[in-house]
This record gives structure tokens, sequence and C-alpha cells, in this order.
């Protein structure tokens, strides 16, 4: 992987804010806050994955159609994140959410969403706008750029990000890395922060089996793990749909299958 193209400390810094999505401290030091229009880079949408801890997710853009694509992680919400990836993943939720009933609004008043550009990063914020067609005339909708996403998601508009921002911002991914989700990867791995769950348990499981020699091979108990994976999956959809008693009776499950587990 190449050093990234904007000065990043190891450990970036990010402020919680209620009405925008998040940008590392040190990537937006000494930035002009202006929001001319320069010219814009189209992107892709990767992935939303956990960043730090499951709370904090991280929305991967990646640079369309270029030999060796930029990434672009912006901090956004767990609903947000939840709700681009179910997009991306194909899922259908049990019931619309938010951005479900925004865009058959707007299809159904005939307001086509034409794009969104992610245009600028201010006080450690990135913002972003909808670009909407109404009447034969073009408007821009401000918004967070996790929003302006998941809409683009529904409405098959494409994305834009300022390539001023993205010179800034980005990672550059290895020439021969045509596999996005090593160079996503690859940055977890650099940051010193993430040091998370999964590798305490691994190296956990690691010492277990070393100590009772046994065999490096799938085991029967990996089953009901996958299992309360699922449910525990299905437990977020069925909250983020709102769809309460369901989820009251998938966490009962899960309760049961913890219990006889221990």
């Amino acid at each position: 992987m190449r050093r990234r193209r904007v000065c990043v400390t190891a450990s970036p810094r990010w402020r919680k804010t209620d009405n925008q999505d998040d940008v590392p401290t040190a990537m937006t030091e000494n930035r002009s806050t202006s929001r001319k229009r320069r010219a814009l880079v189209e992107m892709t949408v990767v992935k939303a994955s956990p960043y730090l801890r499951a709370e904090k997710p991280l929305m991967w853009l990646c640079e369309k159609d270029a030999d060796e694509p930029r990434l672009l992680p912006i901090a956004v919400g767990e609903f947000e994140a939840a709700a681009i990836q179910m997009q991306l993943s194909g899922e259908r939720p049990l019931r619309p959410i938010s951005y479900d009933l925004f865009a058959a609004f707007l299809d159904e008043l005939s307001v086509p969403v034409r794009r969104v550009v992610i245009h600028s990063v201010e006080g450690q914020v990135f913002h972003a706008a909808a670009v909407v067609e109404r009447q034969g005339r073009l408007r821009e909708i401000d918004c967070r750029p996790s929003d302006a996403v998941a809409l683009a998601l529904r409405t098959d508009a494409s994305i834009f990000i300022s390539g001023e921002l993205l010179d800034m911002a980005s990672i550059s991914s290895a020439p021969d890395c045509a596999d996005l989700d090593r160079t996503i990867s690859r940055f977890y791995e650099l940051e010193p922060q993430i040091l998370g769950d999964t590798a305490a348990e691994d190296a956990a499981r690691a010492a277990a089996l070393e100590a009772d020699d046994a065999p490096a091979t799938p085991v029967v108990e990996d089953a009901p793990r996958d299992h309360l994976s699922d449910l525990q999956h299905k437990l977020e959809q069925a909250v983020i749909c709102e769809e309460y008693e369901e989820a009251a009776m998938l966490r009962d499950e899960i309760e049961r299958v913890k219990s006889a587990q221990t």
C-alpha cells in the first residue's frame, strides 16, 4: 500500500457529531473550507464496516474506473451504516425504513435524484449535497454524506466527490491490489488502535488449541456460533425496521442459545 496522500496520525481522533459525518482530525488540519466546485470524481460504495467497535462504523467509497483506485473512509452512524450495507447486499427489510420511504416519495412526486456530491470538509466534518431535478431545474439539498449515499443507492444516482478533497483525504491502494477488501484490511492493520476483540479471541483460541494439542480443524461447536451470529444479524435488522415484537423473540432465542453454550 502506498503512503497516504495526507498526513494522518496513527490513531486518528474522531469528533462525534449529531448532524454530520466525521473525518479524522488530522485529515482536516490546514484545509480550506471553501465550497468551490472543483473537478468531481465519481465514486462507488464498497462497504460499511465496523471501525474500532461496532457502534462506530466506516463507510468506504472507492474511485470508479481508475487503474489504481483510491479509497475514502468516512465515519457514519450505526443506523446509516446498516442501511447502506443492507442495500449493497440486496437485503430486503421487513418493512420500509426511512430511506426507502423518502426514495418512494421522490419517485411518486417525479423528483429524480440526479447525483450526490461530497464537496467539502469543515471542522472535521464532511459535507454533501443531493442534486434533485424539479420542474426542469436542478436544486441542491444539503445533507450528510451517509444520508446522501444511502439515498443514492436507492435511487440509482451517481456518487461524486470533490477531486481536491479526494486528493487530501484518500488512501491509495497498491498497484497490484485488485482486491479492495485487502486494502481495507491493510488500513486496519496499520492502525495501532485496532486491536479489538477479534485479535484477542484468535489469540485465546490458538493458545487453547496449543495447550490441548488439538487439531487445527473446524470443530462441531462452530455451528452454534454461526447460528448465534445469524440470530444477532436478524435482531439488528428487526430493530432497524422497528419490528420490536420480532426483535423481542429473537433476543429471547439468542439468550437461549447463549445459555446452551455455557
